[in-house]
Parts: structure tokens; C-alpha cells; sequence
């Protein structure tokens, strides 16, 4: 089943234009263990036939695959994934790889199932094995003689259930959340700049302190190279602070078994007394930085003035808040700027508007413009003309600047000193003016401690700022990753809500009933104990990825319990008892539960332990797949049958033949 259904999802995926990426191929890693589930219990049931009816090779083939093959065909996870068409942003650019290879496999592995093990039993399942496995007889009846006691105190099975969805729900979250979880990487950026309230230094003394920075770091155990550029482009300028800096990479060994964040403190520790700002990034390959990091937000308004007091008051309301380790809203690298205000009464009492002084201040202080160019064919030159009259002006100088005016009596033109209509102040200046849908904005970024969450010190930032009352006309807006996180939760819930809507219209159509579907879809949140119980034991954070693995979850975990639903129904139409069928419906069905339980395990698990660059990545995601399936398979055994027995209140079949015997009588 596995390598024919690889096959299959790689050629799909050729022609549906899916490459070979780490998120793909993610997905054909994450899929493996669910490749065979469907072949598991197709093969399981002919097997029991064959060997516990006493059914022909040919009879228990084709009965065998008929009996689950309504089944398997409900619970293939294929509808839990394609609701991503109707995710948008980052969510959907990360996940469709993910999604159309999983659904690929899965689908490859459902036609499998159903016509070429069927097949191959007829020619390998012909001797027949007369004395039973005693093992797995007496795990049967055990666990039969459990249930039938549960199903007599179904209530308590039920909100034992819910407390601990609650419990580990609340123990989880308490960890906070995240965009994507840390990724362990062999390569580390540091930036080395002139510290801001250094004006002695220069550029060639910077050259020398990199030197002794890069030389500690070599010192460091796990570092094996370390190169350096000045300013340069692209992404680490950007980070590093342009070109009056130096980005510093650093290459660990492959087989380092240090973690990324202890090798940083060390680095910082080594390099603490040499007079530069070194800035260090744990890890080159942190995709959360890519999608904003941190907590940003953008004050939205007209007057820039007033934009920048709104910012300067937050910085100061948010002083206090344990895990920010620096505040800024830009105006550290701000310049000062020479402003003139026309005193608009005064100016119409020479006749003047604030235009026709801003023109004749203009025509004083610009420079010379471009008057031609000249073209070679290398270069082009540009030509200025210089007027000997050209000369460098002071504020003084345009403090006593005099203004040229018409005096409205005699039509003379006379001149009035630019302090007599005009206010002179100095005031800083941002570098450049943002603007968003032709709204001027400004960013107060928030940077926070190593072992800070965002998800947690964003709840204390919101608590703080809620208080906070924004003039009439100004906006206060979160962008950063805290915002990236938000974003994706709302659209990781609309894919799994559309999904759990699919299910339940293909369970209707398998069951021809509404109340078998939703007894199913019931177990679909409180499995997701498991997922919870799995974070919160490993310690980690609530992300994206680890939603998705909801996600994921909610699709397999139904796959068992349509399985034993289907099989308790055919049961009650063969004449069984409610609770009979019920038992003998778990007893069967326990064998294949546990297989496909275990192979999913199993196929994931390689993901958990495996320390290769990238595997960060998707752990989170197999680690809530795995604590759910764990869970999720008591939960089957056990919690299915008793909302089974509480919700289906359908007459047993045995019980109407009496009573038309009766009324026949």
C-alpha cells in the first residue's frame, strides 16, 4: 500500500504543479502512517473471516472488503483537507503543498485498499489458521467485560471526558502561542554596529572590533565558521541597520548537539566587554521572523505631531509590562527640522497668503535642479546650472528673509521681514512619513525576551492598551506576529469548521441516518484532549503548525469510530441488542483499531525524535497527531459506545419482531 500510494501522490502531485518542497514532502512523511490504515482493516476483516467464520478465500475477499468498504470510504481524511481552498493568506501558502500531498496519498491508498488487497488475499491468505491468537482472545474479552460495565455508568465516562478536555486545554494554552515553533538551524546571523551614544567611533574602528567579535565566537564550542560583511543588501542590511553596520554568519557544526539558544548565550556572554552593539539571532531558519516577529503596531491618523505624542504616551503606558526588553516607535535615528509657521492674520494684513510665502521661501532654499543630461554609452551625465548668486544658507539668514508683498493702497511692491508674519521653532522629524491606504501612520515596535511568548506578553499588552483612550480620529492597529497568529487561527478554524461540515455530509450519506454521523463528530473535541495533553507534556507552545495537526486529528480520529459505529448497526440489523451489539461490536473491532492506531503512531514518530534541520518544523504538528491517537483510541473503545448507548434510542430489532408477534397473535 505504501510505495503504490507514494507513487500515485508524487505523480499527482507533478501534474497539479506541487513541488518537491520541505512542507510537501512533510506531508508524504506525516501521510505514511495512514497509507496502510485502510488496507488494515480491509485485510483484518477477511482475515476474521476467513479464519473465525470459516469463509472460502474468494467469499471472505469480497465480503470482506464489502463490509468495510462503505466504511473506509466515510472515513477517508481526503474532506478534512480540502476546505484549504477556502483559507487566504499565509495560512494557505503554507499548507496547500501540505494539504494536496496528504490528500493525494490518502486517496491512492483508499482505491488500494479496496481493489488490490482484496486481490492479493485471494492468492496469499488460502491456509487457514485453526487455533486463534490466545493473546489478543483475552485482551477481547477483558476489554469486553470493561465495557459492558462503562456502558452501565455512561455519564461518569462522559464528564470524566470533558474535564480533561477542559483541564489540558487551559494547561496548554497557559503556554501561550506562537506562529511557527523555534527552528534548530547549523547557521546563526549577528549584526555588529557603532553603539548610538558612541560618536567616536568610526568605520575602520568597527572593522577591528568585528575582528575580536568574530574571533569569541570562534571560541565558542560548536561554532566552525564565521564570516562578516560590511552593510551590504537584501534582508540581513535590513536587520542589521543598513550599511553603517556588519553582518556577521555563523556556521555550526553538523553533528553540534547544542541547542542554538545556549550557543547564543555563550556567544553574547563572550563578547559582552568589547565596545559594540552585537545583535545575535538564534537561528537563521526562524520562519516566524519572516512573517513579522514580535508585537508591532501602527497609530493611524492626519497630524503627524500628534501621531508621535499618541506614541510616545503608549511607550510609556507599556514601561511596566513584564517580557519587553526594549520599546521604539522609530524617532531614535529622527533628525531635527527648522519649521516655519505663517501666522495666517498677520500675512493677510500684507495681503499674503501662506501659499505665496511658502513659494517665495521655496524659490530661496532650493537647490539646483537637473537642466539637462548628457548621454554616452556607458552613462548618462546629469547637467546643473549654478547661479553665482547660489550660496548657503542659515537659519538666521531665513529668519531675517524678507517677503515680497503688493501694498493693496498704493499697488507698489514692498517687502515685510519673514519674523513678522512667521513663528521659528526646531522639532524632530521622522526619516521618512508611512502611509497606508492614504492614511499617515506610525510603528511602535515592542522586542521581547528570549523566554518571553508572545502570545502571553500580547494579552498583557492588550489589558494595558484597552484602558488607553485614542483621540477622535486616530486609530491604534496590531500588526507583527502577534497579528500573523490571530490571522491564522481564525482561518486554521474556518478550514477545520468547513471540514467538519464535509464529514458529517459524507457520514449521512454512509449511514443514510443524521444521529450516527453527529454521535461520531461528537468524539471529535474531546479528542482533541489528547493533542492538548500532548503539548503541554512536551512544552510546547500553541502554533499554527500544532492547529493544523488539529486539524489532521479531526479527520483520523473519526476513521475508528466509523468503523465500530457501521459495524454496531449492521449488528442491530441482524437481530442483536442494543448493548449486545454494542460488545461484540468493540470486541471485533478492537484488533483493527489498535492496528491503525498503532501504524499512524508508528509512521509518525520518526518526526518527534528525529533532531535534522527542518524537523522543528512539523513536530508540533505529530506531536498533537500522536497524543490524540493515543487517546483518541480510548476514547473510541470506550466513550463511543456509551454516547452510542445514550444517543441512539432506536428500537432493537428483535424487540419490534416481538412485538408483531403480539399483535399478529
Amino acid at each position: 500500500s505504501i510505495p503504490l500510494s507514494v507513487v500515485a501522490a508524487v505523480v499527482l502531485m507533478y501534474f497539479s504543479g506541487v513541488t518537491l518542497n520541505v512542507i510537501s514532502l512533510s506531508g508524504l512523511a506525516l501521510g505514511v502512517g495512514m497509507l496502510v490504515d485502510n488496507s488494515v482493516v480491509v485485510i483484518e476483516n477477511i482475515f476474521r473471516l476467513r479464519n473465525e467464520e470459516g469463509y472460502s478465500i474468494k467469499e471472505a475477499s469480497i465480503e470482506g472488503a464489502k463490509q468495510v468498504g462503505g466504511a473506509i470510504l466515510a472515513s477517508t481524511t481526503i474532506c478534512v483537507f480540502a476546505p484549504i481552498v477556502f483559507t487566504e493568506g499565509i495560512t494557505r501558502q503554507l499548507f496547500t503543498d501540505l494539504a494536496l500531498t496528504l490528500a493525494y496519498s490518502l486517496l491512492a491508498s483508499l482505491v488500494v485498499a479496496l481493489t488490490l488487497v482484496p486481490a492479493m488475499s485471494q492468492g496469499m491468505l488460502r491456509k487457514v489458521k485453526d487455533n486463534p491468537n490466545k493473546l489478543i482472545v483475552k485482551i477481547q474479552n477483558l476489554y469486553g467485560k470493561v465495557l459492558s460495565v462503562l456502558l452501565h455508568k455512561k455519564i461518569f465516562v462522559l464528564l470524566g471526558a470533558l474535564v480533561l478536555l477542559v483541564v489540558f486545554a487551559l494547561l496548554s494554552v497557559s503556554r501561550g502561542t506562537a506562529f511557527m515553533p523555534e527552528m534548530r538551524s547549523t547557521q546563526m546571523t549577528a549584526a555588529i554596529s557603532i553603539p548610538k551614544d558612541d560618536d567616536t567611533m568610526s568605520k575602520q574602528d568597527l572593522y577591528e572590533k568585528s575582528n575580536e567579535v568574530m574571533e569569541q565566537f570562534l571560541k565558542v564550542d560548536g561554532v566552525e565558521t564565521v564570516g562578516a560583511m560590511s552593510g551590504g543588501g537584501g534582508m540581513m542590511s535590513m536587520m542589521s541597520g543598513g550599511s553603517d553596520s556588519i553582518s556577521v554568519y555563523v556556521l555550526l557544526n553538523e553533528d553540534n548537539k547544542r541547542s542554538n539558544q545556549d550557543i547564543k548565550k555563550e556567544m553574547e556572554e563572550k563578547v559582552k566587554n568589547i565596545p559594540c552593539d552585537v545583535s545575535i539571532e538564534a537561528s537563521a531558519m526562524d520562519m516566524s521572523s519572516m512573517f513579522g516577529s514580535g508585537i508591532t503596531m501602527r497609530i493611524k491618523g492626519k497630524d503627524l505631531d500628534k501621531i508621535q505624542k499618541i506614541s510616545e504616551d503608549i511607550m510609556k503606558q507599556l514601561e511596566g509590562v513584564d517580557g519587553i526588553t526594549e520599546i521604539t516607535n522609530g524617532m531614535e535615528d529622527a533628525s531635527q527640522e527648522f519649521r516655519i509657521t505663517v501666522k495666517k492674520d498677520k500675512a493677510m494684513e500684507y495681503s499674503l497668503t501662506v501659499a505665496q510665502v511658502f513659494q517665495q521661501i521655496n524659490a530661496r532654499v532650493k537647490e539646483a535642479s537637473s537642466a539637462t543630461t548628457l548621454s554616452t554609452d556607458t552613462e548618462d551625465l546629469d547637467v546643473y546650472v549654478s547661479d553665482e548668486k547660489d550660496e548657503k544658507l542659515k537659519r538666521s539668514d531665513i529668519e531675517k528673509m524678507k517677503i515680497e508683498y503688493t501694498d493693496s493702497q498704493t499697488q507698489k511692491i514692498k517687502k515685510v521681514k519673514l519674523s513678522k508674519i512667521a513663528d521659528f521653532s526646531m522639532a524632530d522629524t521622522p526619516s521618512s512619513i508611512n502611509r497606508i491606504n492614504q492614511t499617515r501612520y506610525m510603528t511602535v515596535s515592542l522586542t521581547l525576551g528570549d523566554d518571553y511568548n508572545v502570545g502571553l506578553v500580547s494579552n498583557d499588552v492588550h489589558a494595558v492598551l484597552d484602558k488607553y483612550e485614542m483621540p477622535s480620529g486616530y486609530e491604534l492597529e496590531f500588526t507583527g506576529e502577534d497579528e500573523n497568529i490571530n490571522e491564522s487561527i481564525k482561518q486554521v478554524a474556518l478550514m477545520f469548521i468547513v471540514g467538519v461540515i464535509f464529514m458529517y455530509l459524507i457520514m449521512v450519506a454512509q449511514f443514510q441516518s443524521l444521529l450516527s454521523p453527529f454521535i461520531i463528530l461528537f468524539t471529535i473535541p474531546l479528542a482533541f484532549t489528547g493533542g492538548f495533553m500532548g503539548l503541554w507534556i512536551s512544552g510546547s507552545e500553541v502554533s499554527v503548525i500544532a492547529l493544523i495537526g488539529f486539524v489532521m486529528l479531526s479527520g483520523i480520529i473519526v476513521n475508528n469510530g466509523i468503523v465500530l459505529v457501521d459495524y454496531i448497526n449492521q449488528l442491530r440489523e441482524q437481530g442483536m441488542t442494543k448493548y449486545e451489539a454494542i460488545v461484540e461490536a468493540g470486541k471485533t473491532r478492537l484488533r483493527p483499531i489498535l492496528m491503525t492506531a498503532l501504524t499512524t503512531i508508528l509512521g509518525l514518530l520518526p518526526m518527534i525524535i528525529s533532531s535534522d534541520s527542518g524537523s522543528d518544523m512539523i513536530r508540533p504538528m505529530s506531536i498533537v497527531t500522536i497524543g490524540g491517537l493515543i487517546y483518541g483510541t480510548l476514547l473510541t473503545l470506550f466513550v463511543v459506545p456509551c454516547i452510542y448507548a445514550i444517543l441512539n434510542r432506536k428500537k432493537d430489532r428483535a424487540v419490534h419482531m416481538e412485538i408483531e408477534k403480539k399483535s399478529e397473535k
